[in-house]
């Protein structure tokens, strides 16, 4: 058992990392000791989603749910999968049974499980926009917002999203969003920044910057882009050229210039 417990503790260890190739190998180890837990399989779920085996996925939260029927991350991780494969009625069944199992306020979503689910979204966001699918990554971070509209990382990420997909101005509108419930969220006042510069904006960029460095001195993202910054702004002026000084005469130089004019030789004339 104790070896059991060293595999798990590494895979859970590369696993928090995101070392998904890592962990999967220790997991794995696991299940040849024909140890069956359910946060094992819910891992190597996790790990099966992220790599696109969906089918391998689906069976490892389905065993790690008959393991545990109650395993509340399990059901949210497979309702997530279901729901990104358009399999709605399969996640609609299980997102009935989480409430059932539940406190329920008004209908609501327990705010844990809520909190839960906005993470999930927001990680397959992340995937999704680390290989350029930007829109399927967008709606990710849409419905993760759903849940918790004061997720001010997620909606971060959203503005960010929006921008490497072209869209700016609706990029621009996600940060006010943040900066408007909280002005010193310096994580949206560097990208807020960075939109701008995007956009050409430059002034606006810096003092996007200058207000994170404001609230963080230490902020080394708000250093590094007005350093960029103002190198840019150094490239992009052009020198000014100083017209030539006229130089001046001393009265001696002067006195023998004017000495050596009337002693210069004339021209003879020739005699006809």
């Amino acid at each position: 058992m104790k070896q059991v417990r060293e595999l798990i503790t590494l895979g859970k260890q590369h696993f928090d990392n995101k070392e998904y190739d890592r962990a999967e190998q220790y997991l794995q180890k696991v299940l040849h000791l024909n140890v069956k837990y359910a946060d094992v399989f819910n891992m190597l779920g996790v790990v099966a989603h992220v790599k696109g085996r969906f089918a391998s996925a689906i069976d490892y939260f389905t065993r790690a749910l008959e393991i545990n029927s109650n395993y509340t991350e399990a059901a949210l991780n497979l309702a997530v999968l279901y729901n990104d494969l358009g399999q709605y009625d399969d996640a609609k069944k299980l997102y009935g049974s989480l409430r059932k199992n539940s406190k329920k306020t008004n209908g609501q979503i327990e705010p844990v499980l809520r909190g839960k689910l906005s993470n999930l979204h927001a990680d397959i966001g992340d995937i999704y926009r680390s290989i350029g699918l930007y829109p399927f990554a967008i709606d990710e971070y849409e419905k993760a917002l759903h849940h918790n509209p004061k997720y001010y990382d997620i909606r971060t990420k959203l503005g960010q999203a929006l921008r490497e997909h072209g869209n700016c101005d609706d990029s621009l509108k996600e940060f006010k969003k943040v900066l408007k419930n909280d002005p010193k969220y310096c994580p949206a006042l560097i990208q807020q920044g960075i939109t701008f510069y995007t956009m050409e904006k430059v002034n606006n960029a810096v003092k996007s910057w200058k207000a994170a460095l404001d609230k963080d001195p230490e902020n080394k993202y708000a250093q590094m882009y007005l350093r960029l910054s103002e190198a840019t702004s150094k490239l992009a002026t052009p020198p000014v050229k100083k017209s030539p000084k006229a130089k001046k005469i001393s009265p001696k130089a002067k006195k023998i210039k004017t000495t050596a004019k009337n002693t210069s030789p004339k021209k003879r004339t020739k005699k006809r």
